[in-house]
């Protein structure tokens, strides 16, 4: 149960004298409000109230717990209005370097809401397949993607914004002709469609239960770009590795079909990473934020 509330609770009752003017006040029931108070009670090992059938008074113990409560509860509020105050406030240059893929496919709707919540922002967001040092190319924060970021300096924070599903997957015409992998050393055998933003992209790992499988493939395209990836999928030039993402409207419409699906892939990270000393500064923190729950309900 929630204490927080379970204070906000005894407060409506001491401050409206009655069980039913809380309820009234917090707009819940009085049956609700009764069961608060009996499992903050429980939880103190206390009686804060005495009731009685036409009044509830308070015991010495609930007034010294109330006047406690009314303190946390009024700095609560305070800090909940100076976050609110610190959004409002939140302004100027946020320089932005981000992969194509990403930018392309998640960071524009993303950067839309983030704009309308901080007015006061003015945001250059550049693409570049590259990968930025932020400190040395000017850049308040470099989006990375990868299992794991290296800091480039001991002035380097790091922030993951969200992960995302590998896939493998071909065209039903591929698997017509070239027949269906049954297992992971079946690849080694395929036309193997790679991409370049893994330590890696010939050596794919899979895993099964506890099973880890490493096989060595080859194929005629490694590319940093997921529309090529898709295109060249699509078109029957082999089996792609890449984000789910990548080949979401293709699979929906079965131009695409996953490959042993049974089979689980290295998990796709995406980092923050920006310039610090001992803290963020406000407008990189105010975009790790938003990024993490824009990207954790777009599921992208």
């Amino acid at each position: 149960m929630d204490r927080l509330e379970q204070m906000r609770v005894l407060a409506a009752v001491i401050d409206s004298g009655s069980f039913t003017g809380a309820a009234e006040q917090l707009g819940s029931s009085r049956a609700n409000v009764s069961k608060y108070i009996a499992g903050l009670e429980e939880r103190l090992g206390v009686r804060l109230l005495n009731r009685t059938t036409r009044r509830v008074s308070v015991t010495e113990a609930g007034r010294v717990y109330y006047q406690r409560c009314r303190n946390i509860l009024s700095e609560f509020e305070e800090a909940e209005h100076s976050a609110n105050r610190a959004d409002r406030d939140i302004s100027g240059e946020l320089r932005v370097v981000t992969p194509v893929n990403f930018g392309r496919a998640a960071i524009g709707s993303a950067m839309v809401s983030f704009l309308r919540k901080y007015p006061k922002i003015r945001l250059d967001l550049r693409l570049n397949d590259r990968r930025v040092d932020p400190i040395e190319a000017g850049y308040d924060i470099a989006i990375r993607i990868g299992n794991s970021v290296f800091h480039a300096s001991p002035n380097l924070g790091v922030c993951r914004i969200s992960t995302t599903n590998r896939i493998l997957c071909a065209s039903p015409d591929y698997l017509a002709k070239r027949g269906t992998p049954r297992t992971p050393q079946d690849l080694a055998s395929h036309e193997c469609l790679s991409y370049s933003y893994v330590d890696e992209p010939q050596i794919w790992h899979l895993s099964k239960g506890k099973r880890q499988f490493e096989v060595a493939v080859s194929g005629r395209v490694i590319t940093s770009s997921g529309i090529v990836l898709n295109e060249t999928a699509t078109s029957g030039l082999g089996i792609a590795y890449g984000a789910e993402n990548f080949f979401k409207a293709a699979l929906s419409t079965g131009r695409l079909k996953k490959v042993l699906p049974d089979y689980v892939l290295p998990q796709f990270a995406v980092w923050s990473t920006f310039p610090m000393g001992r803290y963020p500064s406000a407008k990189v923190s105010a975009f790790n934020t938003f990024m993490t729950k824009f990207m954790k309900r777009a599921d992208v």
